[in-house]
């Protein structure tokens, strides 16, 4: 387990950009991280990409993620 200041100082060095998230519904978001594994991993763990208005039963599924 590395010391979280090294952690820290790893994170501040690498830049962040935005990334363009496309869904297999056709929806787009715009997420700003590092990399696209870090992208890829906010759209995971954030359950509000999931959600449907509806009430209907829904799975969104990212089709591709673009940086731009």
């Amino acid at each position: 387990m590395s010391h979280p200041l090294c952690y820290t100082v790893r994170m501040m060095i690498k830049k962040e950009s935005i990334f363009t998230v496309t869904f297999t519904d056709g929806g787009e978001v715009f997420i700003q991280a590092m990399d696209e594994g870090h992208a890829r991993r906010i759209i995971e763990n954030n359950g509000q990409w999931r959600r449907n208005t509806e009430e209907k039963p829904f799975d969104r599924c990212i089709e591709k993620i673009e940086k731009n």
